[in-house]
C-alpha cells in the first residue's frame, strides 16, 4: 500500500488560498496520494490549543501564513537557522511526533527575480510592510542580489523600529531605513531598482485598495514585485501601465511550496510543471 501524504495550510481567512490547487498538482505530477486542507486559525482565540489539536490529524506538513509565521515559533521543537534569524516560519515538517519549523519564503521569493540579477545588484529597494514575509524579502534582496540600501515603509513607528534593529543585526553591512506610510517624501524621492509590496493590501481580501504611500511615483521604479497573487491586482495594472516591469507572488507561492514539499517528503518537482496546472497566465509580465 502506498504511502498517503497528509498536509495543510494554517492561516486567518484563507479560503482564497490556491496552496491545495498546488499540493493537488504535486501529487498527481508526482502519481502519490494525498490531501491538503485549509485550517483557518484566530490569533486570539485559543490558538495554542487549536494548534496543537492539528497534530492529532496525522499531518506530516504545515504551510504557515499570516499572521502566525512567528506565532507557532514557541510551539516547535526547533526551527532552522534562516527561519530563527527572521523570526518567521512558514513552513513545518512533523518527524517522529517532533515539529521542526523552516523559512521557505526566501527559497520562494528569489525564483522569479533570477532572471533580473543584473538589474538589482547593487541596487536599492522599497519595502512596502514590515512583517515576515518583509523580513525574508530584504534578506533576499541583501544575500542573493547584493542589495544593501533598504527604505522600509509601513504604518507603525515601533514595528519599523522593531524591524530595522533585528535586521541590521542580520545584516551587517546593509543600510535601512525606515519612514511612516504618512510621512516618507524623502524615501519617494530616490529610485529603486525594485518596490516589493509584503502587505495584504491589494490582495484577495482587499482588492481595491492600493498598497502605496500618497504620490508614490513609478518614474522612479525599474521592477514591481507584489506578493499578492490575486489576478485583478491594481498594482500590477498600474505598474505595467507605466512601463514597469511587475509580476506577482504566484511564482512564489509556487516555489515556496515545492520548497516544502521537499522539506517535508525528499522528493522534488519541477516549478513550470506545476506552475502551469495551477495558474493560467504567463508566469512574468513584462
Amino acid at each position: 500500500m502506498s504511502e498517503f501524504y497528509k498536509f495543510g495550510l494554517i492561516g486567518q481567512n484563507v479560503a482564497y488560498s490556491k496552496s491545495a490547487d498546488i499540493f493537488k498538482a504535486i501529487f498527481e505530477l508526482k502519481g502519490l496520494d494525498g490531501s491538503f486542507e485549509n485550517f483557518d486559525l484566530d490569533s486570539e482565540n485559543n490558538f495554542d490549543e487549536k494548534f496543537k489539536s492539528l497534530m492529532t490529524k496525522k499531518i506530516c506538513g504545515l504551510s504557515v501564513t499570516i499572521p502566525h509565521k512567528k506565532r507557532v515559533i514557541p510551539l516547535l521543537n526547533d526551527i532552522s537557522a534562516v527561519a530563527d534569524a527572521l523570526e518567521a516560519v512558514n513552513s513545518i515538517s512533523v518527524e517522529n511526533g517532533l515539529l521542526h519549523g523552516h523559512n521557505t519564503d526566501v527559497f520562494g521569493f528569489s525564483l522569479p527575480l533570477r532572471t533580473f540579477t543584473e538589474k538589482l545588484k547593487h541596487g536599492r529597494a522599497m519595502i512596502l510592510g514590515c512583517g515576515g514575509s518583509a523580513r525574508a524579502v530584504v534578506y533576499s534582496l541583501y544575500i542573493d542580489y547584493e542589495i544593501s540600501e533598504f527604505n522600509i515603509i509601513g504604518r507603525s513607528i515601533d514595528k519599523l523600529q522593531q524591524f530595522k534593529t533585528s535586521m541590521k543585526e542580520i545584516l551587517k553591512n546593509s543600510n535601512i531605513e525606515t519612514s511612516s506610510i504618512t510621512d516618507c517624501a524623502d524615501a519617494l524621492s530616490k529610485d529603486f531598482s525594485i518596490v516589493v509590496n509584503c502587505t495584504p493590501l491589494g490582495g484577495w481580501n482587499h482588492q481595491d485598495i492600493l498598497p502605496f504611500p500618497e504620490n508614490f511615483n513609478w518614474d522612479n521604479t525599474r521592477i514591481y514585485y507584489d506578493l499578492n497573487y490575486n489576478q485583478a491586482n491594481l498594482a500590477i495594472r498600474q505598474a505595467l501601465d507605466n512601463n514597469v516591469i511587475a509580476f506577482d507572488g504566484s511564482q512564489m507561492l509556487v516555489g515556496q511550496a515545492i520548497r516544502s514539499f521537499d522539506i517535508w517528503t525528499g522528493q522534488t518537482v519541477e516549478i513550470d510543471a506545476v506552475y502551469n496546472k495551477v495558474f493560467d497566465r504567463a508566469k512574468q509580465t513584462v
